[in-house]
């Protein structure tokens, strides 16, 4: 199917000199395969990049595409591209028949093919054998169950979120059959008993001596990771959080065909939101709810009506941009909101818990009202003048940040997208001596202060970070998930 886009880069292939490194224009059309080949199945892609590997004659233009393949596979945020990753780096690299840049990036792929070839989607899981808090071992995954194998380290405050959220999910008893394994991953002996007894309802397992290999069967390299594995032993998801794992659990348990948020049905109201560019408004998200409506329930099919608004709530809730979130409670009281249409059995699981949960998260400290009185430690950010630095540690009120405008970020450490806000603000600063910028850094809030961490993460969306809030000088909020 997509052969043909492959044939015909293949064809553009000879028209380029190595001496146009690094190949901007192939570069581009590179770009525009890999989102053509985006939702399809992992053995079709990577028979397609294979394939066009292979048409390149010349060895720099074969290494570029080589790499540029490599590259996008092992960075993509779609769960199974890592599969295609796996398998273009041992045909090409770990074979010889492609250099990389150095022997490092080379023991890299190496490391990455070894601790991730064992445990792909699709593949049998692997039978690992553990201790539990008694000494007696335990074979994991589970038979005849659903097992979600969560490693983790008493020590990581990503694993501390991802426990609680976790907790909630086994209390909820939406998906019986399930066994839930929390593996600690240190050597801690008290601190795992405390976790322990903070997290009921977990089979507790640990392997202090590291005496089995489930660290490159399941590609342990950090915490937190999470697998989700069928009755049958087949790998349904890995590299999973929480609300990730209620969905994949969602559509197992569902007796419904139909599975909302799809990644080719993602991509359609991709492309149908970027026409509008950036004069997009919540309005216009609205309007196109109000369409899919008028053409599905306006012709008598419930069926279609659920499937495109049931997406459509997906696709708002993977964008983390204020004209989204905006859109995001009207929509869902006008669509999802509606017990006489969504009353099948599974109606609730896959998308009216969403739609709650949505709106809840976006009904936090909105537009218009005074930001709460909280007091929180963080890094002030100001334009430096001669009597006054540019930057301050301390605890600070945040309706106290007085800035016109104020801008409060909260962030954590670990993410590709902090690390961009946060160099924004330097250029925020800079270039407004008006402006104040509180940066808090949830990561060591959660080790310090536990409490506290929880107050915020009750009071705003902090479900993905960063999030970023604009104030005024008298601390009412006028933007919620500013991009910087």
């Amino acid at each position: 199917m997509k052969k043909l886009l492959a044939i015909a880069l293949a064809a553009f292939l000879p028209l380029l000199a190595p001496a146009q490194e690094p190949y901007p224009e192939l570069g581009a059309k590179l770009d525009e395969y890999f989102t053509a080949l985006t939702g399809e199945k992992a053995d079709l892609q990577v028979s397609e990049c294979n394939f066009l590997i292979q048409s390149c004659e010349d060895p720099a233009v074969r290494q570029y595409v080589a790499l540029k393949v490599y590259d996008h596979y092992l960075n993509s945020k779609i769960m199974g591209d890592d599969a295609v990753a796996v398998r273009i780096a041992q045909e090409w690299f770990l074979s010889g028949k492609v250099k990389m840049n150095s022997e490092a990036d080379l023991l890299n792929a190496k490391l990455f093919v070894e601790f991730n070839r064992s445990s792909l989607i699709g593949m049998q899981a692997p039978a690992a054998t553990l201790f539990s808090p008694e000494g007696q071992t335990v074979r994991i995954p589970s038979k005849d169950k659903y097992s979600v194998i969560f490693f983790h380290d008493t020590s990581c405050s990503t694993c501390k979120k991802e426990t609680s959220a976790l907790k909630e999910l086994i209390s909820s008893e939406q998906f019986p059959n399930t066994d839930y394994y929390a593996i600690y991953v240190g050597d801690n002996s008290a601190e795992w008993e405390k976790y322990i007894e903070s997290f009921p309802g977990a089979i507790h397992l640990s392997d202090p001596q590291m005496s089995g290999d489930w660290q490159r069967q399941y590609g342990v390299l950090q915490t937190p990771r999470m697998l989700l594995v069928s009755p049958s032993g087949e790998i349904l998801g890995r590299g999973l959080d929480t609300p990730a794992l209620k969905i994949l659990l969602s559509r197992e348990f569902s007796a419904d065909d139909y599975v909302y948020g799809e990644e080719a049905q993602m991509e359609r109201y991709d492309q149908m939101f970027k026409s509008f560019g950036d004069t997009l408004k919540s309005s216009d998200i609205l309007d196109v709810a109000d369409y899919l409506a008028a053409r599905t329930t306006g012709e008598g099919n419930v069926d279609a009506f659920k499937q495109v608004e049931g997406d459509l709530l997906y696709y708002i809730a993977s964008q983390k941009n204020e004209v989204f979130r905006d859109a995001a409670i009207p929509f869902i009281d006008r669509y999802i909101n509606l017990p006489e249409v969504w009353n099948g059995e599974n109606d609730w699981a896959q998308v009216g818990s969403l739609g709650e949960m949505l709106k809840e998260l976006t009904a936090r400290t909105p537009v218009g009202s005074l930001i709460p009185d909280i007091s929180v430690p963080g890094t002030r950010r100001r334009k430096p003048c001669l009597f006054v630095s540019g930057s301050k540690e301390g605890v600070f009120n945040l309706q106290k940040l007085r800035g016109n405008p104020g801008y409060i970020v909260f962030y954590t450490g670990n993410c590709s997208s902090c690390k961009e806000t946060l160099e924004a603000v330097d250029a925020l600063v800079n270039g407004n001596r008006k402006a104040r910028v509180l940066l808090v850094d949830m990561d060591k809030l959660v080790e310090e202060d536990e409490p506290l961490a929880k107050l915020l993460l009750d009071t705003f969306d902090l479900s993905v970070l960063p999030f970023v809030l604009e104030t005024d000088k008298k601390g009412i909020v006028q933007h919620r998930y500013v991009q910087l």
